[in-house]
């Protein structure tokens, strides 16, 4: 715990930064970012030590807030130490940009804002969570907000605020809710806290409503694809890769702590809203031509894969099998830390490409291999890992989420059970094709062909500590991919010791038999397949003689030209058309030129795809609320007199409802 404190107080340093003088901009910025970097290690080792069972967890009373750190808190320090590390390096170099743009705010909330994530994890109390999460949601306004002076920005910034902030309503309602029938707001008495099946059922539904919408599920995600390109692109990979886990540990505490998962809707519930957000985020990242806006879908999408497994491990807690629920479970948490590394360092990168050419709009890219050849390096393989390819950290988690399908469907005991778990697969494997398909096309656009516009011509790599944060993350995607035992091994014992009910057993088998084993696919075996198939055909190649002739690509008569190149949004067509009833897209074609009626005429041609559940559902609640403050404008009359009289009768209902 000693160790976790240090780093909150170098956290405290950094955010000194925001009180350095003007002249010492830069050296405050370089000072912060280096505290931010040492600070996070020590969480990083601090959160090893807690899960390999080096450092025994313990707590520790400031005042009336406690702190405490357990195995499932240690996971997820583990996140935030890593990558807090890994994007505070790479924001030394990022931040530099902000020169003379108030770079010192810029700085000092970045400290303040992963202080503040490590305080959410190890508070030990209702009071210490809820104070911890508010400075993290008021901070996280004030990063995405950073440049005001756009309008764009201050919109996304503020939609953000409202929305974070009914998430915490409704985690208040719950901790009220515990804490009604518990002797205080400790998380301890908290978890013997004694409720009606009735105020259970409720406490349940305001905590998943509160971790579901910090986590950008659908429909609530719909401050995500704003908030996330509106902020500088360090502070977006941490909201995305860092914060997001911070609700999924949040709601992980309340389901293992004070809730329970003895109760099959509960398990169903999550389960479908995240199968369906994984299906939804990634169709609308695969019409998106916004770089960042891509990777904010595309962590909706993720996020709701997390929480499907999340809600497949508590549908067999229900179904009276803890164990096997221990598969589930540890998909959480893998494929939660997978998501932070990879979500991470497509941040990173798309940050790099917008420094270097000015643009995140993919349509005006194009080329950029030969220009930013480690950066395209990097993006490679964070594309490869979020599209869940081989020898990447994203397939072990979705390889463990699988598994845990399979066995929930080998255990159903219900037809209806048995059709959802049906329909599980069928959204998962839409959801992983489709998610190839997203960033072949983000990288192919982006990196390969031919330049698309001139923006292109002025780009160059990066500043090496630009390209170290965004290495330390790849090399690591690499490592879990490749020899995932360890991770998988660590998080399962943090699940296993963690007071989750679930006991420990064999972790030698590789199937998913329904035993008591675990499967970790061997990338080994993957590896030496791909080699042999590799040496099977460099030997089929080079037993003949290769003629290699180069013609020009035949396009009826004319010369080719980078115009005629794939775009994105060409790219997704069949896909659109195919789910045209879901996206609803507004095409626009505008002729630029009239000087003749078939031929020699300039088109310009713009496609929306409007997000439907902002069009279906909030728009027209925020026409309801607009109504109704405007008829109670008619109270408001601008008379003292009139004050003082609704003053009066408030008073008398009070002292009337007390009375009776």
């Amino acid at each position: 715990m000693e160790s976790f404190v240090g780093a909150l107080g170098l956290y405290g340093l950094g955010t000194l930064a925001l009180i350095w003088p003007k002249r010492l901009e830069l050296a405050a910025h370089y000072v912060s970012m280096g505290l931010a970097v040492i600070a996070s290690l020590l969480v990083l080792v601090q959160a090893l030590g807690e899960i390999l069972g080096l450092t025994a967890g313990g707590g520790l009373m400031l005042g009336r807030y406690s702190l405490a750190v357990d195995g499932w808190a240690a996971a997820f320090l583990l996140i935030i130490g890593l990558s807090g590390a890994a994007v505070s390096i790479y924001g030394m170099g990022y931040g530099k940009g902000y020169l003379g743009a108030r770079i010192r705010q810029l700085t000092g909330l970045w400290n303040l804002f992963l202080g503040s994530m490590v305080l959410v994890v190890l508070a030990g109390d209702a009071f210490t969570f809820i104070l911890a999460w508010e400075i993290m949601a008021l901070v996280s306004f004030l990063l995405v907000n950073h440049e005001s002076e756009k309008k764009q920005v201050v919109n996304a910034a503020y939609q953000y605020m409202v929305m974070t902030h009914l998430g915490t309503a409704a985690i208040l309602v719950a901790f009220y809710i515990l804490g009604s029938g518990a002797e205080s707001f400790a998380f301890m008495d908290l978890a013997h806290s004694e409720l009606s099946p009735v105020h259970k059922h409720i406490a349940f539904g305001c905590a998943f409503i509160g971790f579901a919408l910090k986590s950008g599920l659908m429909p609530l995600h719909v401050w995500l694809p704003n908030a996330h390109p509106a902020a500088p692109s360090h502070v977006s990979a941490l909201m995305s890769g860092v914060m997001l886990k911070v609700a999924v540990y949040g709601f992980g505490r309340f389901v293992f702590e004070f809730i329970g998962a003895d109760v099959v809707a509960y398990g169903l519930i999550v389960m479908v809203v995240g199968l369906l957000s994984a299906f939804l985020g990634v169709l609308y990242a695969s019409m998106e031509k916004d770089m960042k806006r891509i990777l904010a879908y595309s962590s909706v999408e993720n996020m709701g894969i997390i929480f499907a497994a999340f809600g497949c491990g508590m549908l067999l807690v229900a179904m009276d099998r803890p164990y096997l629920s221990l598969v589930a479970f540890t998909a959480v948490l893998v494929h939660s830390f997978a998501h932070s590394l990879m979500k991470c360092l497509l941040f990173m990168s798309a940050g790099a490409v917008m420094h270097a050419t000015g643009t995140r709009n993919i349509e005006l890219l194009g080329g950029l291999l030969k220009k930013m050849p480690w950066t395209a390096a990097f993006t490679l393989i964070g594309s490869m890992s979020l599209a869940s390819l081989p020898f990447t950290a994203g397939l072990v988690g979705e390889w463990l989420t699988l598994q845990s399908m399979m066995t929930l469907a080998f255990e159903s005991g219900t037809p209806e059970l048995r059709l959802l778990v049906i329909f599980t697969f069928i959204l998962l494997g839409l959801t992983g094709a489709l998610a190839l398909g997203c960033f072949v096309r983000l990288y192919g656009i982006t990196f390969l062909g031919r330049r698309r516009s001139n923006l292109v011509l002025k780009a160059q790599e990066m500043p090496f500590s630009m390209l170290l944060g965004m290495g330390i993350e790849a090399l690591v995607i690499l490592l879990v991919g490749i020899m995932p035992a360890p991770v998988v091994n660590g998080m399962r014992h943090v699940l296993v010791g963690n007071n989750a009910g679930i006991p420990a057993g064999d972790f030698i088998g590789l199937w998913w038999n329904g035993g008591q084993s675990e499967a970790v696919f061997n990338p080994w075996l993957m590896l030496l397949a791909i080699l042999l198939l590799l040496v099977l055909t460099t030997l089929t190649i080079s037993s003949r003689k290769i003629i290699v002739r180069q013609e020009m690509t035949w396009n009826c008569g004319t010369e080719p030209t980078r115009r005629q190149q794939y775009t994105a949004t060409g790219f997704s067509k069949p896909l659109r058309r195919a789910f045209d009833f879901i996206l609803k897209p507004h095409r626009e074609r505008v002729f630029l030129q009239r000087d003749h009626a078939y031929f020699g005429r300039r088109l310009h041609y713009n496609l929306m795809i409007p997000d439907q559940f902002s069009d279906k559902l909030y728009r027209p609640v925020e026409h309801i609320v607009v109504k109704l403050a405007e008829a109670l404008r008619i109270v408001q009359q601008g008379s003292v007199r009139l004050y003082i009289g609704y003053t009066m009768i408030a008073m008398v209902i009070v002292l009337l409802w007390g009375g009776m």
